[in-house]
């Protein structure tokens, strides 16, 4: 990209102090900082971007953007003072779109899934249009509209962004910055609850989704418990409905060992099975949905999922160098995504090893929903449990003999090697913060 510093102005209704440039790239991280950049100096909880000013212009940032408490008599390059560095990014991140046509937008949230249907949708949409869509797991408040202002270049027909929520409001404050045509909610179920403080909280701050005079469409699963009341929210949108069960817009007509049968408005296709591994049926119906509904053909969405190579961390799977079946599903858990996993799981032939980790922020329901994950994967015939975490004595008491607890994941990561070879799958899931991608790099 490249803008002038005038127009960065402009946008944001403030003064440019200092002579007019071009720049070619925002940044928020002063280590990242090449010449030509303009350094935005966002206060996080545990930073603060002031601090590393200097920093930024020593690496080649020909601007800043600061708040106006800091003391800008140091600077040596243009500038420009606002009073809340974050808003100010996403105020640029709309003015940006706006600059380059406001191309049609997907906003996409729910707890589960996110990634998967944002990254599917956009491999399908690559085939057919020049597209923008949400960098790594850029999320957020801050992430988003980097993620929009990052756009290597200015002639995007198709914008497809993942909205993430930790907290009440997330969501009607990012859609207030991509202003989406097309949104979806895939899901809702517990998650973050330490921070939303109850279940309808959670539930409305993902319905916020539909909350932009902007959005004119909106795609549902007709099999989600909670359908009939997004229906009555949207009721003045185009509503474009998907099922794995049941006559939709967009479903599966049949299944066999070899083939998905979909059917859409624009035509029935067939889908390779083992094309379409590791992604849950559902997530692949939502991105077929929104890519068809955004303008891709079938011969897109056909190339679109060939071409799609999964998300790490994300139910990716993998060939050890033991020859086991390794499913790396270790960025992130809460109790529906567990269950979601061993569903899947259970579909496997082989003898089955269960990495598991602690899931985090439930709230006083943790145990219970621990416990209702030990119990699933005791259902579904897991033949070892390898469990680190909090609730050892739990996770024994229902597997017995074939649990094996761990407090070092080195240790983990060695057992579970010592008992995995081409005979078993093994599926690795718990919250970030147990940092279980280590044990999917150790078992490569």
């Amino acid at each position: 990209m490249n803008i002038k510093l005038s127009k960065i102005a402009s946008l944001l209704s403030l003064d440019l102090n200092g002579p007019d440039t071009d720049i070619c790239n925002f940044t928020i991280d002063s280590r990242e900082v090449k010449t030509g950049d303009f350094f935005v100096a966002i206060e996080g909880k545990n930073y603060d971007g002031h601090d590393y000013i200097q920093e930024s212009i020593d690496n080649g940032a020909l601007a800043i953007l600061c708040n106006e408490r800091f003391d800008t008599s140091k600077i040596t390059v243009p500038y420009i003072i606002c009073q809340d560095t974050l808003k100010s990014l996403g105020v640029l991140a709309t003015g940006y779109k706006s600059i380059i046509g406001s191309p049609f937008t997907i906003g996409i949230t729910g707890t589960n899934g996110k990634t998967t249907v944002t990254q599917l949708t956009t491999e399908i949409l690559k085939q057919c249009f020049s597209v923008s869509t949400t960098l790594g797991n850029y999320n957020n408040d801050i992430g988003l509209p980097l993620s929009i202002l990052k756009s290597p270049k200015e002639n995007y027909q198709r914008c497809i962004y993942e909205l993430g929520a930790s907290k009440k409001d997330d969501i009607s404050y990012l859609v207030n910055i991509c202003e989406p045509d097309m949104t979806t909610l895939l899901n809702v179920s517990e998650a973050h609850m330490e921070s939303f403080g109850s279940f309808e909280n959670l539930m409305r701050t993902k319905e916020e989704i539909f909350s932009h005079t902007n959005t004119s469409q909106v795609v549902l699963n007709k099999d989600d418990k909670n359908f009939a009341r997004w229906e009555e929210m949207n009721k003045h949108k185009k509503i474009t409905t998907i099922s794995i069960s049941s006559d939709a817009d967009y479903f599966i007509e049949k299944i066999d060992d070899d083939v998905l049968y979909i059917s859409t408005p624009k035509g029935k296709f067939e889908l390779s099975k083992k094309n379409c591994s590791g992604i849950l049926a559902i997530n692949l119906l939502f991105s077929i949905a929104l890519s068809m509904e955004a303008g891709a053909d079938i011969q897109y969405v056909t190339d679109g999922i060939d071409n799609f190579s999964g998300v790490k961390g994300r139910f990716y799977s993998y060939i050890s160098s033991n020859k086991s079946i390794v499913i790396d599903d270790s960025y992130n858990a809460n109790p529906e995504s567990m269950k979601s996993s061993l569903n899947q799981l259970k579909n496997f032939k082989e003898n089955k090893i269960f990495i598991m980790g602690d899931m985090g922020e439930l709230g006083d329901k943790s145990l219970d929903h621990h416990l209702s994950v030990f119990k699933l994967a005791k259902d579904i015939d897991v033949k070892y449990l390898l469990y680190m975490g909090k609730y050892k004595n739990e996770a024994k008491s229902i597997f017995g003999d074939s649990c094996r607890t761990f407090d070092d994941i080195i240790k983990l990561i060695g057992y579970a090697r010592s008992i995995s070879d081409e005979s078993t799958v093994v599926l690795i899931k718990a919250s970030r913060f147990m940092n279980f991608d280590i044990i999917a790099k150790g078992l490569k």
